[in-house]
């Protein structure tokens, strides 16, 4: 799955539309299996699974990924003590991924912890349908 299957025009000189099109790309895709294996594994409290899940996934992507790239953009470890966290990391992130672009970023942390939460509660709704069917063929063959 890539962008330029579906536009023409770069994802760098379209960043207006390629921005919502990577956000989505990594705030669902990952998330709704995230769902459906924590509840195939625990069975149980799906909402709190949610929130822990898009909770853990928040901190690990917009988090320590962007920690990670500003360390990688202040020329770590000589020179490297916090300085322009998280601005020189969205920097970094954006020459590849538009939606950790200056005019873009906020949106996409709000909007895409939304979707996060949206996919993982999906995920853990369809893994429990899937189990309660299963669960109802068993007891009517028996």
């Amino acid at each position: 799955m890539s962008y330029s299957l579906i536009w023409r025009i770069p994802a760098d000189m379209f960043r207006d539309v390629s921005w919502i099109f990577y956000g989505v790309l990594f705030s669902v895709l990952p998330y709704v299996p995230m769902g459906g294996l924590l509840y195939s594994y625990l069975g149980r409290r799906p909402l709190i699974l949610t929130v822990h899940a898009a909770g853990v996934g928040f901190l690990v992507e917009k988090g320590i990924g962007v920690f990670l790239a500003a360390m990688m953009a202040s020329g770590f470890p000589s020179s490297w003590y916090g300085q322009d966290y998280p601005g020189s990391g969205h920097a970094l992130l954006c020459e590849e991924f538009p939606m950790y672009c200056s005019g873009f970023v906020e949106s996409y942390y709000l909007w895409g912890t939304a979707a996060s939460l949206v996919s993982v509660y999906a995920g853990t709704l369809i893994c429990r349908s899937l189990r309660t069917t299963s669960m109802k063929k068993e007891k009517d063959a028996s």
